[in-house]
């Protein structure tokens, strides 16, 4: 197998690039589905702020003649309307029809002291008691320490949380870019793999049926339309991703405070290189196995397969975060088809040595070169068969030679 040209594989870039950034699907994928998630958290977060508001008007039957003025206490300020009434429980469906109440709280020492008390209404499903229950608890609280005798003040002292602050060896404290910056290069992996990825595996495969691929390989080689394409895609991705980076910046600028990022180099160097090199290797995993199929309905099952790869460490994403230092979490990492998503995870959770990340990269960057070369040897030995998909008797012969 010659050596690529490099003009060639920009050709085929640049034209596999500007063919498929106007495509209806990648228009769709890119813009109109990010405004749908945003839409969707909008509305979301609008609904919660409503419910937090919503006011509640709510008579309440003190059977104590205490408890109530704590209760008055705590609903100052809220969207919660508290009144004291006298009535027995009978009386309570003629209130609720006949009065402006939505609910009546029933508070007996009994029920106080057993921490459940009673709360009537008429449609309990349409009620939202979000509010009052953070009141009654607050309310609860004060009264029986009150009761026990003990200072409200002490008490608030004593029961302070207390927040840790992590810090290095060094004093340094702990980097948020450190943990931000992998998870971000590993999710956008796994995005490029399952939205682009698949795009380049049809596109392959459409080629191939129209039998454009016959007019390419007239001029450049199987090895060149092949890095090419991963290297058009590539960009593709890229570009599909800093928009929705950026978009996601500013809605998380306007709803959350960010801390202040400043990044190093190599905070941003090292899962950018396994970013390329495992982004390098699926894709060309994608353009062989989209050469061997005849058609799309075939390509469907493959695509599955291959995007369940880099989603196995995300499904143990928990477990790496939590134990990343774990024997079985630096096995998994050395594994080449899990190494860039496993490592992105684990540095996300912790500092990585330097022999590891070392370890792994070269493990990837080997295990990146055999899978373009072999994708290289697939796409070449079957691109040209139309009237069916390669089998694995194909494949073997194809290695044989």
């Amino acid at each position: 197998m010659k050596i690529p040209n490099l003009t060639n594989i920009t050709r085929v870039a640049r034209w596999e690039f500007l063919k498929n950034v106007k495509s209806p699907i990648f228009l769709v994928l890119t813009f109109v589905i990010p405004l749908i998630m945003v839409a969707v958290g909008g509305i979301s977060y609008l609904t919660e702020q409503s419910a937090q508001e919503e006011g509640l008007n709510l008579a309440v039957v003190d059977q104590t003649s205490e408890f109530y003025r704590y209760l008055e206490d705590h609903t100052e300020g809220s969207p919660v309307v508290i009144e004291t009434i006298e009535a027995e429980s009978d009386d309570f469906e003629r209130l609720l029809q006949e009065e402006p109440y939505e609910a009546i709280l029933e508070i007996e020492e009994d029920s106080l002291q057993r921490g459940a008390l009673t709360l009537y209404t008429e449609d309990a499903r349409g009620l939202n008691i979000g509010n009052l229950r953070g009141v009654i608890n607050n309310a609860a609280s004060s009264y029986r320490v009150e009761k026990m005798g003990l200072d409200p003040q002490e008490i608030e002292i004593a029961t302070a949380p207390v927040e840790l602050e992590t810090r290095t060896v060094t004093g340094e404290e702990e980097d948020f870019a450190d943990m931000v910056v992998p998870f971000i290069a590993g999710m956008a992996l796994i995005f490029a793999v399952i939205l682009t990825g698949q795009i380049l595996m049809y596109g392959v495969i459409k080629e191939k049926r129209n039998r454009v691929v016959e007019i390419l390989l007239s001029s450049i080689s199987s090895l060149e339309l092949l890095l090419g394409k991963i290297a058009g895609f590539g960009a593709l991705s890229l570009a599909q991703i800093g928009i929705w980076l950026g978009a996601g910046l500013v809605v998380a600028l306007t709803l959350i405070e960010i801390p202040v990022v400043n990044l190093g180099a190599g905070q941003v160097v090292i899962p950018i290189l396994f970013f390329f090199f495992g982004f390098l290797m699926l894709f060309s995993i994608f353009a062989a196995v989209g050469a061997t199929m005849k058609e799309a309905e075939g390509g469907s099952q493959a695509q599955g397969m291959i995007i369940i790869i880099p989603m196995i460490p995300l499904f143990l994403a928990t477990p790496l975060i939590m134990n990343p230092n774990a024997l079985w979490a630096r096995i998994i990492s050395h594994i080449p088809p899990f190494t860039p998503t496993a490592v992105l995870i684990r540095m996300g959770g912790t500092n990585l040595p330097a022999w590891e990340i070392a370890s792994t990269l070269a493990v990837l960057i080997l295990a990146t070169v055999l899978f373009v070369y072999l994708g290289a040897k697939i796409f070449e030995g079957t691109i040209l068969q139309y009237d069916r998909s390669a089998g694995w008797k194909d494949l073997k012969m194809l290695f044989r030679k």
